[in-house]
């Protein structure tokens, strides 16, 4: 007989705006929000583009765990030096309550919400400080939820750590940019980019975040 072909649930990712309150410029901060979430939908495989929700909070549900993540180190890369993001990433069935609104709920979106409240408590204590990003999938073997968490935990760390250029150089190669032209951009050498990359962790970075992003 045929083994029955398994599809795995959707993913719903849950964002919102560190401190955003306090934001010198909350009108800037919306705009650059939505740069963030339209550069990440045109890039990024979604089955419900991500959108705002509120004011310092956006959603999107995804066919798969790794294109979730995906769009959480888009986002957070596009919007590094103007806020700081968490996320929560959930798997589980979604309902579409208002399909005109875009309104949904269901399993997938209640564990994203747990999921963003764990990244906030993680990062609330000091040996997890950098943590920003928090996955549960209640249906999932807790060993690979763990797992997942454990790579994210390492990654946020790796990235958390870095300085303010190395972010910028993290961030164009994640979008594809040559070495040359980042180290025009950020006013450095290109041996000055290489070596950032190979002494800051930045290659290793790109690698987790690639190995991530193939999750299914």
């Amino acid at each position: 007989m045929a083994e029955k072909k398994v599809t795995a649930s959707p993913v719903a990712l849950i964002g919102d705006i560190v401190e955003s309150r306090t934001h010198r410029d909350r009108q800037a901060l919306h705009d650059a929000v939505e740069v963030a979430l339209a550069r990440a939908n045109a890039d990024v495989p979604v089955d419900d583009p991500a959108v705002i929700t509120l004011g310092d909070e956006f959603q999107g549900v995804y066919p798969t765990l790794g294109a979730a993540l995906r769009a959480s180190f888009l986002i957070r890369a596009e919007l590094h030096g103007t806020a700081d993001v968490r996320f929560g990433a959930g798997r589980g069935v979604v309902s579409t309550l208002d399909p005109v609104r875009g309104i949904h709920d269901g399993p997938a979106y209640w564990a994203a919400r747990d999921a963003i409240v764990l990244a906030e408590e993680k990062a609330g204590r000091a040996q997890t400080r950098t943590s920003r990003t928090a996955y549960l999938a209640p249906d999932e073997p807790p060993a690979l939820v763990a797992a997942v968490q454990a790579a994210l935990d390492c990654l946020d760390f790796m990235v958390g750590s870095l300085s303010t250029t190395s972010r910028q150089i993290l961030g164009g190669l994640m979008h594809g940019r040559a070495q040359h032209d980042l180290a025009a951009a950020v006013g450095i050498s290109p041996s000055a980019v290489s070596q950032r990359v190979r002494r800051d962790g930045i290659g290793v970075a790109l690698e987790a975040m690639t190995t991530l992003g193939d999750l299914p």
